[in-house]
């Protein structure tokens, strides 16, 4: 009942074009008031299942993520992505970490132990995609623009990158260790295999897909592979759970191998009616390539063509998305009905120098990674050009010279989308409780999810419903170039339709299809 209230909410938001408010933010809302009615009744208390939330609800968001991204875009803008998901997930934490110790450390709080600030601030640094993602879908924005795919490609690895540091930074929630040169060298390592260890996991499980609907192609009815395709996909989540390393980075790489070769990329000449060679006289590249895909077993099953049915792979995306979309708003929902529990410990400078931290250090990380960013981007770019400058001005062509750079307006934009959310509360209901018999655990857990609901609170009501003005104020938004592209459309279109009438009552003979001017945009917003 819940859900369904959630997605009236949602309908409302989108039907009315209340800017100010995301989705997530009305989810949450009506999550907070269900909470708030059930709290009134007499002997029912409820509590936060953390490893159904990561074990159920999770898994099928972070695939339908990493399934849907275009991998092309997310190629091309390989180099900021990794360096504010990777290298810019380790800043923003330990940044978080010093601002949050020092900060309790001099205002009128308890402070925060350095160990508990270093496990907040990986957590925190967890970015949502999906409250994001919703604010830039509703703006117009597609996986054709940066932005887009900036934000969603950082989100993506980010989380996987976050939960590693976390369950690292857990096993040092222990009065008798002592931090020193030992115990980062062991931090190290177990954040090297954990991450590495899921990647492997990931891959082999993919590439264990693929080979499996290479060899079944043709033999299963589309709903056999819709639900066997699903069973291969949260195979290494649950492997990665097992042995305690991050399921989130194992799906991810799954995801993205089984789109690449079980759901298969479709070329852009395929795509754009772009000539081939017939079948009745193929060219020799044509024949000498079957030749060479018949001899490769490794050409066949890895081909980027993908085995999947047609209808299969429509259905495989259809579910992926419906599944996604309940589990992002039973979370939201959730969150907001377990967000004022009486579990948690409320400081007003807690929560002040947690969402000063929060907001600080993301605000730090992206312009000086930025420049990082630009500056890598740059040289490979002159690597390309000086490689290929010769074959291109043989041809008579030009050297392309465009590199994709982070300027100061989506800098600016990367912050306002810096909103967390279901991750990041999944994570602070996983730290472990003090246990004073082996001395392991935190003292200060219901601390930490107080300031860590209170980030939440702030970025995705405040962050995300500013997102959309500031996007329109720096001229970035394209719903109104689609609205003024409409209106084009519809006058050009009543134009015809007069000129068409004008020609038959004068006789002469016009296309029934109207102005050819109308034809050359039908065209043009089909490709």
């Amino acid at each position: 009942f819940i859900i369904a209230v959630c997605g009236a909410v949602k309908s409302m938001i989108r039907h009315f074009k209340i800017r100010w408010l995301p989705e997530a933010a009305g989810c949450i809302l009506v999550g907070v008031l269900f909470g708030g009615v059930m709290s009134f009744i007499p002997h029912y208390d409820l509590s936060f299942d953390h490893d159904w939330f990561l074990r159920i609800m999770v898994p099928p968001i972070v695939f339908e993520a990493a399934l849907s991204i275009d991998k092309r875009s997310f190629h091309k803008h390989i180099v900021p992505i990794l360096v504010y998901a990777v290298i810019g997930t380790l800043f923003a934490t330990a940044v978080t970490a010093y601002i949050v110790h020092k900060g309790s450390s001099l205002l009128n709080c308890e402070t925060i132990p350095y160990v508990e600030s270093l496990t907040f601030g990986a957590l925190i640094s967890s970015i949502d995609p999906i409250a994001v993602l919703s604010v830039l879908s509703n703006l117009g924005m597609t996986d054709t623009d940066a932005i887009y795919v900036v934000i969603f490609g950082e989100s993506l690895l980010n989380d996987g990158v976050a939960m590693v540091l976390f369950q690292t930074l857990v096993h040092f929630m222990d009065e008798s260790l002592v931090i020193d040169r030992e115990a980062f060298f062991l931090a190290t390592t177990h954040f090297l295999v954990v991450a590495f260890g899921s990647v492997m996991v990931g891959s082999l499980s993919g590439m264990a897909c693929t080979c499996y609907f290479y060899v079944f192609k043709g033999c299963q009815t589309p709903l056999v592979e819709v639900l066997v395709f699903f069973c291969w996909a949260f195979v290494p989540y649950y492997i990665c759970d097992g042995v305690e390393w991050s399921g989130i980075v194992a799906i991810v790489t799954t995801g993205i191998v089984m789109d690449l070769y079980v759901v298969g990329q479709h070329s852009s000449a395929e795509e754009g009616g772009l000539p081939t060679a017939s079948a009745g006289t193929p060219s020799v590249e044509s024949v000498s390539q079957r030749k060479f895909d018949r001899n490769t077993l490794g050409r066949r099953v890895f081909s980027k063509k993908g085995h999947l049915s047609e209808m299969a792979r429509t259905h495989v995306g259809f579910v992926t998305e419906i599944l996604s979309t309940m589990m992002e708003t039973a979370i939201f929902s959730y969150l907001g009905f377990f967000l004022f529990s009486y579990r948690y410990h409320w400081n007003f400078w807690h929560v002040t120098v947690a969402i000063a931290a929060c907001c600080v250090s993301r605000a730090i990380m992206i312009p000086l990674l930025s420049l990082l960013a630009n500056w890598i981007a740059s040289m490979q770019q002159s690597r390309a050009n000086c490689g290929a400058a010769v074959h291109h001005l043989r041809r008579g062509g030009s050297v392309n010279d465009t590199v994709v750079t982070i300027g100061s307006r989506m800098q600016l934009v990367l912050w306002f989308a810096g909103l967390r959310g279901a991750m990041s509360f999944a994570l602070v209901e996983n730290i472990p409780l003090y246990d004073a018999v082996t001395g392991e655990g935190s003292r200060m857990k219901a601390e930490l999810k107080a300031m860590t609901s209170a980030c939440i609170i702030f970025t995705v009501f405040v962050m995300g419903g500013c997102t959309d003005y500031v996007i329109e104020r720096l001229g970035m938004s394209k719903v109104k170039n689609q609205s003024n592209v409409e209106l084009t459309s519809l006058l050009s279109q009543a134009n015809g339709r007069i000129a068409h009438t004008n020609s038959h009552d004068s006789g002469e003979n016009i296309p029934q299809n109207g102005s050819p001017k109308v034809k050359t945009f039908r065209q043009r917003s089909r490709q």
